[in-house]
């Protein structure tokens, strides 16, 4: 009877012990695996919402695996009380401890990499609110400059100011849009291992920077049409009605005499001194002609077919 409790006994002591090698080791493996995982890249360079997923599988696994750990934390300490101890006892013992540090060492990196997530969720909702506010402008900066650019001139003094009123207020937006593009440009130092929206403000900013060239390249040009056609009506006003009128009041009043009824040479000198006059003013005055014609050959490159007309 004696020998078959020891014998009991032995074979208990011997399946404790086998337990624990296998349980030890079964940890062991397990704690290395999710230590590795976050040690390799892929998992950095995968989606936020499968980080998301894959950080929920491993928090519930670890919590069962730190929930066996301390099972065999107390199995470990019953193993001095077997009947035979184990030459390799001490070593098992000392794997027990490593198998702690282990599982320190998976939570911790567990903890920082969901803590990291949630950064990049916080970063990820912001350049989410900035593509909401300047992905419409740019769509509708892209067809404004479109249509600018296909539209030659203006039909006159009104609509050239019009256009470089509007224009003014294009590059005000833009000066603000500037502003949440920088921002995202900005964010996406935050966002690199999402490489979708990594790839959005990247294609953002290409249309950005074209944006900036076109409109740079309309500006110069509404400035330029909207000051010749000022010129075009400062001279064209001042030739016609300051120039003209008088010149035709002039000539108005010399053609209206009947020179078969002059008789009297002081009449006759003068009316050839108005003449003379008149010619003379004529002379002197085609030099505003000249700078007028030369601002409407100007202008022509400014103006619209049916302002041409």
């Amino acid at each position: 009877r004696l020998i078959d409790e020891i014998l009991h006994d032995l074979i208990a002591d011997n399946a404790r012990w086998m337990h624990f090698n296998d349980e030890s080791k079964r940890l062991d493996t397990l704690l290395r695996e999710i230590g590795s995982m976050f040690d390799a890249k892929m998992f950095g360079e995968r989606p936020l919402e499968e980080k998301q997923q894959i950080l929920e599988r491993i928090r519930s696994e670890l919590g069962e695996h730190l929930h066996s750990l301390s099972i065999l934390y107390s199995d470990g300490s019953s193993l001095e009380s077997l009947r035979t101890r184990p030459k390799d006892l001490p070593d098992a013992l000392s794997r027990l401890a490593q198998l702690r540090i282990l599982a320190e060492m998976a939570s911790g990196k567990v903890n920082r990499e969901e803590e990291q997530v949630a950064e990049c969720r916080t970063h990820v909702q912001t350049t989410h609110r900035y593509i909401q506010q300047f992905q419409p402008w740019v769509d509708s900066a892209e067809y404004y400059l479109t249509k600018r650019l296909d539209q030659s001139g203006a039909l006159n003094l009104t609509e050239a100011k019009q256009l470089y009123d509007k224009h003014k207020e294009f590059l005000e937006e833009r000066r603000r849009m500037a502003l949440i593009h920088t921002n995202l440009v900005e964010e996406e130092r935050n966002v690199a291992d999402q490489h979708e929206l990594k790839a959005s403000i990247k294609s953002l900013s290409l249309r950005w920077l074209e944006i900036v060239r076109k409109s740079d390249e309309l500006t110069p040009r509404y400035d330029k049409q909207y000051s010749s056609w000022l010129l075009f009506e400062s001279e064209l006003n001042s030739f016609r009605d300051q120039i003209l009128e008088e010149l035709e009041r002039r000539v108005n009043s010399t053609v209206t005499i009947d020179v078969n009824k002059l008789i009297d040479l002081a009449r006759i000198n003068t009316l050839l001194n108005e003449l003379r006059a008149l010619d003379e003013n004529i002379h002197n005055h085609t030099s505003n002609y000249n700078r007028f014609n030369k601002q409407l050959s100007d202008l022509r490159q400014y103006t619209s077919t049916e302002g041409q007309r």
